[in-house]
């Protein structure tokens, strides 16, 4: 069983984002909108993965999931319909794999997968 928590604003992308980690295994999900509740979802199960859209209503979304993939020892992925909006708040960060668009994403989330599979069978 693999568990995502999605951190965005947006509904529609939220949407878009649990459809296709469905097609890839995750079958369990945490959603926030605002840094409290991501930081609330992650104390009560740990994500898998972590997936945070253009925007949050409260807080830093990239900082909070940076924070959030650092304690938690989960991938983060970043996910935008506009690439431009985070290009210039992601320079030269190697935590991160994105900014991805919506329709690459598949792409982005085969080679999770695979780090995720690799890691597993190394411990």
């Amino acid at each position: 069983m693999s568990h995502a928590l999605i951190i965005d604003d947006n509904v529609i992308l939220s949407r878009a984002v649990r459809d296709r980690l469905e097609v890839f295994g995750f079958d369990s999900f945490d959603y926030a909108w605002a840094e409290e509740q991501a930081l609330h979802a992650a104390a009560k199960r740990r994500p898998d993965l972590i997936v945070v859209g253009d925007s949050i209503a409260e807080g830093s979304p990239l900082a909070v999931a940076k924070d959030l993939s650092r304690e938690k020892g989960a991938p983060l992925l970043v996910v935008t319909t506009q690439s431009f909006m985070l290009q210039r708040q992601l320079r030269d960060s190697a935590e991160l794999d994105g900014p991805h668009l919506l329709i690459y994403l598949d792409e982005a989330l085969a080679k999770i997968r695979a780090r995720l599979n690799a890691f597993e069978h190394a411990n």
